[in-house]
């Protein structure tokens, strides 16, 4: 595995993957991180590998983007070829109870150090909040169910994990850094 630093350089959003599966040392490495994330409470990895699965979460995540009214979510699900799992073999949801005050900042926590480990063991990764659409509210609460959620938790937002693919058409080419960084001495 890499240097963190290297793996924060390196890190970038994949959206295409091969149809190859990711090892079982290398999916308990990456949960294993997220399992290790600060958090001021309580969170659940959900990761799903079952195909048929992640195809229903695929599918109505694409139709609540396609009907959500945001603009940039519509453009998105417009696009020749366009799936919001980006045909991911692995996704994880990360869920909190809904009343959880810190909910959102636990799971991006924990969000991050999987995608960090995923980098450096040499897998693509992104981070997504769309799935949240197709999980979360009464409405989907047999697929979040399905999915293992239990019925009092909210998907906060999930990654997805796999062998990046050589063409990458979804994602920006180069990364820059980004933030105002401000300093007072």
């Amino acid at each position: 595995m890499m240097e963190i630093s290297e793996a924060i350089a390196k890190r970038k959003s994949i959206r295409a993957y091969q149809d190859r599966e990711v090892g079982d040392e290398d999916l308990a490495r990456i949960v294993e991180a997220g399992r290790w994330a600060p958090n001021a409470g309580p969170f659940q990895l959900t990761v799903i590998r079952n195909p048929a699965l992640r195809q229903r979460i695929d599918q109505k995540t694409y139709e609540a983007m396609a009907q959500s009214g945001n603009d940039f979510l519509q453009q998105r699900a417009a696009l020749p070829g366009y799936r919001p799992l980006y045909g991911a073999p692995v996704l994880i949801l990360l869920s909190t109870p809904r009343q959880a005050p810190f909910g959102a900042h636990n799971a991006a926590l924990a969000a991050q150090n999987m995608i960090l480990a995923a980098t450096g063991l040499g897998l693509g990764s992104c981070f997504l909040i769309s799935p949240t659409m197709a999980l979360n509210g009464d409405a989907n609460a047999e697929l979040a169910a399905a999915a293992g959620l239990p019925g009092d938790h909210e998907v906060r937002c999930a990654i997805i994990v796999g062998h990046a693919a050589a063409e990458n058409k979804f994602s920006a080419t180069e990364r820059i850094a980004k933030g105002v960084v401000v300093h007072i001495d």
